[in-house]
C-alpha cells in the first residue's frame, strides 16, 4: 500500500517537471523564431573585380537587431575572418583586413569589411552573417571577389628533364607560372618558332604548369628553348625563361667528297666528310674489289684517302668510308671512275684521247700567238718607217749653225757637230773628268771617246741626246 502511494506521487512529480521543461523549450523556440524573423538584410555584399594592389570594401546592413548578444561575422568560404568588430588574426593574410560597424540614420546597423592592397590569394566568396552566442542565425549569399594580377617577378620558371640526350629520345620541357586571374598564356618557342610536341597544361596548388614532351633531333643540338609568358593585363609585353643549349648526341653523318672521273696514274685525294656529336673516334676505308695497300695512303686521322696510282682496272671499285663515335657508326659509299672524262654530247673519252685533245688545243693556241706576234711586229715597223724616220730627219736637218754669246759678250758660232780633242780622253768604257748632262730617265752618263763626233741639240730642255760612238783605230 505504502509502495503504491510512493510510486503514484513520484510519477506525478516527474510528469509535472517534464511538462514545465516542454513549456520552457517551447517559449525559447518561439523567442528565437521571432528574433530570426525580425532580423533581415537591408544591404548585402556584392560581387567585385579589381586589380591587384587596390582596396575593396564589402558592406552588409541589417535591421531590427533585438539584443546585444547578436553580432556580425564575416566569412571567406567556410573560414571565419571577423567576430563583431575584431579581426581573427590567426588566419593568413588577415593583417590586410579591417572591419568597422556603425549605425545608419535610419537606425540600421552596418558592418564594413575592407580588404587592403588586394592580391590574387584574396580571390574567393565572402559572406556576411549574424551570430548569437556561437550560432549563425542569419547568413547572406556569397559575394565573389576577383583580383586581376600579374604573376610574381620570379615567374616564369623553366626546367628540362635532361640537357644531355641522344637523338631519337624524348625530353620534357617544363614551364611554371603563378595561378592568377586572368590566367597567363605559356608557350614554348625555338628560334621564334613554336615547337610542335605533346603539350599538357595543368594546375597545381597556386601554380599553372606547361609541360611539352619533345622528340629530339640532331638539329636540336646547341638550341635554346624559350618559354614565353603573356597576360591579358599587358598584351604588348611578355616575360620569358629559357633552357639549354641542349647537348644532343647523334651518330656520324658521312659524305665522301671526291672528283669523278680521275685520270690513271694521277694521284687522287678522297675526303671522308662527317658531322657528329661527339666527334668521330675512328675512320675505316673498305674497297670492293680490294685495292692493294701499297696503292693508297691514309693520313694520321684516317679521314683522307690518297690513291697513289689509279689504274683503269680499278674503275668501278666501290669505296666505302665508315665513321664511328660514342653513339654509333655510319657509312657512305662511292664508285670510283678512272680515266674517264666527260666531253660534249655526254660522251666519255680515255686519258690518251684527253692528252691528244689537249695537245691539239695547245697547238692551236701557239699558232694564234705566232700570228699575233707577226701582226704586232708589222705594225711597229710601219710606225717606225712612216712616223719616226721623217720626224728624226726633220729634227736633224732643220738647224744650221747656232749663234750664241760667250761670257765677254762676243757672238760665237756653235756647230751642231764638233770633235773633242784627244786630250781629256781616258781609258775605254770610263767616264771623263767632266760629265755630260745626265739622261733624264736613267742614271747613266755619256762616255766621250777619242775622235768621236757628237751631235749636240740646240734645246737642252728637249731631254734627248744622240750618241755616235766610233772608235779611232
Amino acid at each position: 500500500m505504502i509502495c503504491s502511494i510512493f510510486i503514484y506521487v513520484l510519477g506525478g512529480f516527474i510528469y509535472n517537471m517534464l511538462r514545465m521543461l516542454y513549456l520552457y523549450l517551447l517559449l525559447l523556440s518561439v523567442h528565437h523564431i521571432v528574433n530570426i524573423v525580425a532580423i533581415k538584410f537591408e544591404e548585402k555584399p556584392q560581387n567585385a573585380t579589381i586589380n591587384a594592389g587596390n582596396d575593396k570594401p564589402f558592406i552588409c546592413t541589417v535591421s531590427d537587431m533585438l539584443n546585444n548578444e547578436q553580432r556580425f561575422a564575416w566569412y571567406k568560404g567556410n573560414i571565419q575572418l571577423t567576430d563583431g568588430e575584431n579581426v581573427i588574426e590567426y588566419n593568413s593574410g588577415n593583417e590586410r583586413l579591417s572591419v568597422s560597424q556603425l549605425e545608419t540614420s535610419s537606425g540600421n546597423i552596418m558592418s564594413i569589411l575592407k580588404v587592403d592592397d588586394a592580391v590574387s590569394s584574396d580571390n574567393g566568396a565572402y559572406t556576411c552573417a549574424i551570430l548569437e552566442s556561437s550560432r549563425i542565425v542569419l547568413r547572406s549569399e556569397p559575394a565573389y571577389l576577383i583580383v586581376h594580377s600579374l604573376p610574381g617577378s620570379q615567374y616564369p620558371l623553366c626546367s628540362v628533364s635532361k640537357t644531355i640526350a641522344v637523338a631519337g629520345s624524348t625530353i620534357i620541357l617544363t614551364c611554371k607560372s603563378e595561378n592568377v586571374l586572368p590566367p597567363v598564356n605559356l608557350s614554348w618557342t625555338e628560334n621564334n618558332n613554336f615547337i610542335s610536341g605533346r603539350l599538357e597544361m595543368r594546375k597545381k596548388e597556386n601554380e599553372v604548369i606547361n609541360e611539352l614532351m619533345l622528340l629530339l633531333k640532331k638539329e636540336h643540338n646547341g638550341i635554346k628553348f624559350i618559354c614565353n609568358q603573356v597576360s591579358d593585363l599587358m598584351p604588348n609585353d611578355h616575360s620569358y625563361c629559357s633552357v639549354g643549349p641542349l647537348n644532343v648526341r647523334y651518330k656520324p653523318n658521312v659524305k665522301i667528297q671526291h672528283t669523278s672521273p680521275v685520270l690513271p696514274a694521277i694521284e687522287t685525294v678522297i675526303f671522308c666528310q662527317t658531322f657528329a656529336n661527339p666527334r668521330v673516334d675512328s675512320y675505316r676505308w673498305t674497297f670492293n674489289p680490294q685495292i692493294k695497300r701499297r696503292d693508297y695512303m691514309l693520313d694520321s686521322t684516317g679521314q683522307v684517302l690518297t690513291l697513289l696510282r689509279p689504274t683503269l682496272q680499278q674503275s668501278g671499285t666501290n669505296v666505302t668510308c665508315t665513321a664511328t663515335n660514342g653513339v654509333g657508326k655510319s657509312s657512305s659509299s662511292m664508285q670510283l671512275l678512272v680515266a674517264l672524262s666527260e666531253v660534249s654530247d655526254g660522251e666519255y673519252v680515255t686519258g690518251e684521247t684527253i692528252l691528244d685533245t689537249q695537245s691539239q688545243k695547245q697547238g692551236r693556241i701557239r699558232l694564234s700567238l705566232d700570228v699575233v706576234i707577226i701582226v704586232v711586229a708589222g705594225v711597229i715597223i710601219v710606225i717606225v718607217l712612216v712616223v719616226l724616220v721623217p720626224v728624226y730627219h726633220y729634227c736633224l736637218c732643220r738647224n744650221g749653225n747656232i749663234t750664241t754669246v760667250d761670257s765677254s759678250g762676243i757672238k760665237v758660232t756653235q756647230p751642231e757637230v764638233y770633235y773633242e780633242a784627244r786630250e781629256g780622253v781616258i781609258l775605254r768604257h770610263t767616264i771623263q773628268d767632266r760629265s755630260l748632262p745626265r739622261v733624264p730617265t736613267t742614271e747613266v752618263y755619256g762616255h766621250w771617246r777619242h775622235s768621236t763626233a757628237s751631235q749636240v741639240p740646240n734645246d737642252l730642255e728637249s731631254h734627248s741626246y744622240t750618241y755616235i760612238d766610233t772608235e779611232n783605230d
